[in-house]
């Protein structure tokens, strides 16, 4: 007789079992190098602590491949600023590690004079999204200067909630990558917990006038995204695929809310260039504007590589549209881009829905599509079970285990 537990399962035991055994370390003060010693000395579960105060960093915090939690405070009360000069530099990085979660949670962040670069994931190797999800969350991410990446995700699983988000015109908040190429030949198992989730946050443009190209999320590379529950105030969603460049892959939008303040321009809400999902219960509040749901692709020929409504090694996998605010209209600004062929809208969600998203859809170049139902990934994502004073969560309880 064995037992088979779910991948995600198991990481979560493992994760709870380190919990019960981890340490806490508190940093003397916010500063740099007092929180750098912290993390040298914690271990993989530990936690450590930052104190209130406020403290501008001029170099970069590494936590390599441990799995820690790094507590700040509070928003308000342990008040980061990002001065480290050079370009392309995170003011916190760390790997993710391949059972334990990462997480940071209670800091305000805001930039100096130089690059406005927060935190960065990097997978370290190996198949995207398939180690333990991190989770950032309950922090104030500001900045005042464009352009703007808080943070950066390269193929890590992850949570992104409970933030806030502000910056000018011209930023990118958020930027998800994925494995490249790869990352086109992978499978993908819509409503599964690979992904990057983001969620329950609020993004806000802190613009004087004209929306140029504020973005909550821009998303490159084979990359998979979850975005949901957010509030957007004059941003959009970016699902990337400019010309010559690896598209994003897949990506599951659905149930924000897009509030277009007196003096907002927002000309767009989603700007899908490349792969496929599904996008559907989103809302707009506000004033009136001229903004769509848009689908294009910016290389010629059909099908483009990497372009609207395909899935593994490209094969034909459209796009489901459904249940938006009738003041969100969806349009194809590019000929290679059709309604009906490589995109579906709809009252409701479809009763018929075809993919070829893996190789047990028959993908791989095999013969798909496979027909099939739509299920999201459970709402709230279960790391949110933890508060965000808690470095030490209360285990999962119904947990099942299947029998043969």
């Amino acid at each position: 007789m064995t037992r088979k537990i779910s991948p995600f399962i198991l990481l979560l035991l493992v994760f709870f079992v380190v919990r019960a055994h981890s340490a806490t370390v508190n940093a003397d003060s916010c500063s740099q190098s007092d929180v750098q010693s912290a993390i040298n000395q914690a271990n993989n579960g530990d936690a450590v602590i930052v104190p209130g105060g406020n403290c501008t960093w001029t170099s970069v915090i590494d936590i390599g491949t441990k799995a820690l939690t790094l507590q700040g405070a509070g928003v308000g009360v342990t008040n980061i600023t990002q001065n480290i000069s050079g370009t392309q530099v995170f003011a916190i990085q760390f790997t993710e590690n391949a059972s334990l979660t990462t997480r940071i949670t209670g800091f305000s962040f805001s930039n100096g004079s130089y690059d406005r670069r927060m935190i960065h994931c990097a997978s370290g190797g190996g198949t995207g999204y398939t180690k333990a999800p991190f989770r950032i969350d309950h922090n104030s991410f500001l900045s005042t200067t464009p352009p703007t990446i808080f943070v950066e995700n390269s193929s890590c699983a992850g949570l992104i909630d409970h933030n806030t988000f502000t910056a000018p015109d011209n930023s990118e908040m958020i930027h998800n990558f994925g494995d490249g190429t790869g990352g086109w030949t992978e499978d993908v198992k819509p409503g599964s917990s690979q992904a990057l989730f983001v969620e329950d946050n609020t993004f806000s443009n802190n613009h004087s006038g004209q929306n140029f190209g504020n973005s909550s999320i821009q998303s490159y590379e084979g990359s998979r995204l979850v975005f949901r529950h957010n509030v957007l105030n004059d941003s959009q969603v970016d699902e990337h695929g400019t010309a010559g460049m690896v598209g994003a892959r897949w990506w599951e939008l659905y149930e924000n809310t897009f509030n277009i303040p007196s003096n907002g321009s927002q000309d767009k809400f989603f700007d899908l260039r490349g792969g496929a999902g599904v996008v559907y219960n989103n809302h707009k509040t506000g004033s009136s504007t001229n903004a769509d749901i848009v689908l294009r692709e910016e290389d010629s020929g059909y099908p483009a590589l990497y372009q609207i409504g395909r899935g593994d090694a490209e094969s034909y996998s459209p796009v489901y549209i459904w249940g938006n605010d009738s003041s969100m209209p969806v349009q194809s600004v590019t000929s290679n881009v059709q309604a009906n062929r490589d995109f579906f809208v709809s009252g409701a969600q479809p009763s018929n829905m075809v993919r070829c998203e893996s190789s047990a859809d028959g993908g791989d170049l095999g013969t798909c599509p496979t027909t099939y139902s739509y299920v999201p990934y459970p709402y709230p994502h279960p790391l949110q079970n933890h508060g965000p004073q808690d470095p030490n969560p209360s285990p999962p309880t119904g947990l099942t285990a299947q029998v043969q």
